[in-house]
This record gives C-alpha cells, sequence and structure tokens, in this order.
C-alpha cells in the first residue's frame, strides 16, 4: 500500500480512539458520529491531489441515481427481513407477529399499525439524519480505499476492506458491555462490505452504497429488526443469531455474493 493510503488509514483510526479518550474521561461518547465523519474528513485530507471521480463522487442523471438508491435500499430490506425470516423458522429469533411486544415495547403503546407507522417514519427521519455520516464512510471505505486494494486481487480486497472497516469500529467495543459481540459483527462487516464493494464496482459511485449503509444503520436496525421480534428477545440479543447481523444474515448475504459473482464470471466469460 501506498503512502496515500497509510496516511488516510492513520487520520481515520487516529479520530475514533481520540473519541474513546474523551469518552473514557469525560463520559461523553461520541464515537460512533465522529468516527463516521473523521473517515470524511481522512478521505479529504487524503485525495486533495487525486481527481474525485476516482473516489467513486460521480456524476449521474437524477433518475440514474435515484433507481440505484431505491434498489439499494430495497435489497438490503430485503435480506435484513430474510434472515429474521430464517432466524424465527429455525427458532433462534423469537418472533411476535400476534402481540409484535418488540415494536410496543421501543415505540410505545396504541394501535399496532399507528405504532407501526409511527416506527417506520422514527427510522426514515435518523436515516436521512444518518445519511451524511454514511456517505463520509463510503466515501473513506468504498470511495478511495478499496480501489487501492484492488492490486491484491477482487476478493482480497473485499475481505481486507472488510476487516479493515470492522477493526476501526474497535474503540466503540473496549469497555463496553457489547465488546463480545465484536466477532460476530467483524464477520458481518466483511460480508456487507463485500457486497457493498460490489454495488461500488456496478455503479461506479459511492452515493447508492452510502445510502445502503445509511439503510442498514437506521431502518434493518430501527425497524426490521424491531417490528416483529418478541419483547424478551429485544432485552437480551443474541448477537450471532440476530437478524442480518447474525448467521442467518450470513448465509443470505453468502448466497448473494456468490449468486453475483456466478453472474460477474459468465459474463466476462461470454465477452
Amino acid at each position: 500500500m501506498n503512502r496515500p493510503v497509510w496516511t488516510f488509514l492513520a487520520i481515520a483510526f487516529t479520530i475514533p480512539w481520540l473519541l474513546w479518550l474523551l469518552r473514557l474521561g469525560t463520559g461523553v461518547d461520541v464515537i460512533a458520529a465522529g468516527g463516521m465523519l473523521g473517515v470524511g474528513v481522512a478521505t479529504l485530507v487524503t485525495v486533495r491531489r487525486f481527481d474525485l471521480h476516482d473516489t467513486g463522487l460521480t456524476r449521474q442523471p437524477v433518475r440514474r441515481l435515484a433507481g440505484q438508491s431505491a434498489a439499494a435500499v430495497a435489497a438490503i430490506l430485503g435480506l435484513a427481513a430474510l434472515a429474521v425470516a430464517i432466524g424465527g423458522a429455525t427458532g433462534v429469533h423469537r418472533l411476535d407477529l400476534a402481540g409484535f411486544s418488540g415494536l410496543h415495547q421501543v415505540y410505545g403503546a396504541g394501535a399496532t399499525a399507528e405504532v407501526l407507522v409511527a416506527a417506520l417514519v422514527q427510522s426514515g427521519l435518523l436515516f436521512l439524519l444518518v445519511l451524511p455520516l454514511a456517505f463520509c464512510e463510503e466515501w473513506g471505505w468504498r470511495g478511495f480505499l478499496l480501489p487501492r486494494l484492488m492490486r491484491f486481487g477482487r476478493w482480497t480486497a473485499f475481505g481486507l476492506s472488510g476487516i479493515i472497516w470492522a477493526t476501526w469500529h474497535l474503540p466503540g467495543y473496549i469497555g463496553s458491555p457489547a465488546w463480545t459481540t465484536f466477532i460476530p459483527f467483524t464477520v458481518f462487516t466483511v460480508l456487507l462490505g463485500t457486497l457493498l464493494g460490489l454495488l461500488r464496482m456496478h455503479t461506479k459511485s459511492v452515493w447508492a452504497c452510502a445510502v445502503a449503509h445509511a439503510a442498514n444503520n437506521t431502518l434493518v436496525i430501527g425497524f426490521v429488526n424491531t417490528a416483529f421480534t418478541d419483547a424478551a428477545e429485544l432485552a437480551r440479543p443474541d448477537p450471532w443469531s440476530m437478524g442480518l447481523s447474525g448467521w442467518p444474515g450470513w448465509v443470505v448475504m453468502v448466497v448473494l455474493i456468490a449468486a453475483l459473482a456466478t453472474v460477474t464470471t459468465r459474463k466476462q466469460v461470454s465477452a
């Protein structure tokens, strides 16, 4: 890896660790939002000598961009819903499709239909707030870093970038009760990072990647994983089997990656 890559990684990794020290000293926790913004800062500092098109900031017709973004959201929500369904069918994820206890526990009492709409609206508003931060991450990980790892081969680049992405999250786990979830989270980031990498290659931009990333952080976690889950399951979720980040999600993502790889290979052979 060349000097710009090391510069990018140094800045991107230093910022969340500084924010971890802030949390340690003051109790103020802004690691997640500050770290995401920090990746954007690292990219901005590093790519000032590069053509921005080289980092996935390509101009596209509004209709194409909207279509790609809508497809990305639909895909991530579909994968998450399928993962929840597999978890429920296999008994590792307790669902409540009668009383929707998890939904009411998180979003309050009331008619289920009304609470479902309120939950979706809240998750949608949070999606809009998170989208700029998700863009900062995607501009760095998939826009700048991934193309510069392609020298090692496409699949190695996907795996390596996913591991780097997971490791970057460590300050949010150190000293937290959630530290035991880091291993399944790493598997998740490698697989999701691969899908986002394939999306980056297909669209030649980071816009749809940012939308998919924001959708996962808000609509998937705040709605899909909550709306149909039993309240007791939400109180003590199993990170190895919960939704898209658990093994049911790994299965559906691996199947999709294999299918996309097969299609890509066939196109290359026919060409």
